[in-house]
């Protein structure tokens, strides 16, 4: 599952990454953003008790920037 978190993690444009990392930081009260990207998503040790949780958070955002994409296209 985290290779699947890593995949959904790398498919976020900028804004979508920020918003994803400041959610986990306080759906999980960490203390950092910096530590959620280095040892979590980069470094691949999330917790396996949030892993579930972290999908539908990352599918969520995901689909919320595909439908802000969608959106773009349709004023321009």
């Amino acid at each position: 599952m985290t290779e699947n978190i890593r995949q959904m993690f790398s498919k976020m444009n900028d804004e979508t990454r920020d918003e994803a990392l400041l959610l986990l930081k306080s759906e999980f009260n960490l203390e950092s953003t910096k530590f959620v990207k280095k040892n979590w998503i980069i470094g691949g040790r999330i917790p396996e008790k949030n892993q579930e949780k972290i999908v539908q958070i990352f599918q969520n955002l995901l689909r919320t920037q595909v439908f802000k994409i969608n959106e773009i296209r349709v004023q321009l």
